[in-house]
């Protein structure tokens, strides 16, 4: 079982999206930029994954490859987003928590370029753990399949580190347009959708 270690960054001209995104004020920039600087030497993002055969009534043969994948930030990223959090500061958290979510958003793009290198085949769309289409319930058995110790869950199954993410994905043949970020948020009126 290893971890492929991911390279993610956020570049500053996505700022102005950002705050737009996550509902931030101008008057946000400087704590933003600062907050990014201080936890990208904490961001130890990677991944490990398994191809499973998915039995799946669409497919002529019945089976479909699929890669079951888990990503992770890492615990220093978690540590370092709790000791604002410990003192109270929520606002500080809270940026903390979306430049947490835009660092997997950019794994996504690494993991799809290195599952292609090592298996030659594509990523289709991910269908993550608590979807409607993949229970939370189900986390148990595909961390089970994932076989590591490095991420767990608790109780409630909430992944530790909490910047961790699992989910499905096709393994394809052929490289599909996958859906855009928004493309499964209910909030179609809201002005950051992106257009897939």
């Amino acid at each position: 079982m290893n971890f492929i270690p991911l390279n993610v960054s956020l570049d500053e001209k996505c700022l102005p999206d950002f705050i737009r995104r996550y509902h931030f004020e101008e008057k946000d920039i400087a704590e933003i930029s600062r907050l990014y600087k201080c936890v990208s030497p904490r961001v130890h993002a990677e991944f490990h994954y398994v191809v499973d055969a998915n039995t799946d009534s669409n497919c002529n043969d019945g089976k479909q490859e699929r890669a079951i994948v888990l990503v992770t930030l890492g615990q220093a990223f978690d540590e370092y987003q709790e000791s604002f959090l410990n003192k109270g500061d929520i606002h500080k958290g809270y940026i903390l928590d979306c430049i947490g979510l835009e660092l997997l958003w950019a794994a996504y793009e690494d993991i799809d370029k290195k599952i292609h290198e090592l298996t030659g085949k594509f990523l289709g769309n991910y269908t993550f753990a608590g979807d409607k289409e993949l229970p939370i319930t189900d986390l148990p058995r595909l961390m089970n399949r994932l076989g590591q110790k490095m991420v767990t869950y608790n109780e409630a199954y909430v992944l530790i580190p909490k910047k961790s993410v699992v989910f499905i994905t096709p393994l394809l043949e052929e490289e599909i347009r996958k859906y855009a970020r928004c493309a499964a948020c209910s909030n179609t009126k809201c002005s950051m959708r992106e257009t897939a």
